[in-house]
């Protein structure tokens, strides 16, 4: 018998998550079936479990960007047509990896 926390497993969005809360109440994270295999590691500790969803969310999520950023990439290659579908060269925040990526376009900010 171990007295190791028990391992939480969701799905979110694509992604497989686990999660441990600790006997102190903090929560760490790890998504054990992503590439590249270093990005597996636990990330963490957060505060809680609502504190750890978050980050990973927000972290995983497709990324934004305006119709300036998409003329940048494209300008010098980082944004172009995959298999039919317009994807970007992007760094993905969670694993460290520079990736295709699917993105969202965005309106410019105005100076107000």
């Amino acid at each position: 018998m171990t007295d190791a926390p028990p391992i939480m497993r969701r799905n979110i969005g694509r992604h497989v998550v686990e999660t441990c809360a600790r006997p102190d109440g903090t929560v760490l994270l790890r998504t054990p079936e992503i590439y590249p295999v270093n990005a597996r590691d636990w990330h963490g500790p957060y505060p809680d479990m609502d504190a750890a969803l978050a980050d990973f969310t927000t972290r995983t999520a497709i990324p934004k960007i305006t119709r300036k950023r998409l003329a940048y990439l494209r300008r010098h290659g980082l944004a172009g047509d995959v298999c039919g579908k317009e994807m970007i060269s992007h760094l993905d925040p969670w694993t460290g990896a520079t990736t295709l990526s699917e993105y969202e376009l965005v309106k410019e900010l105005e100076d107000a």
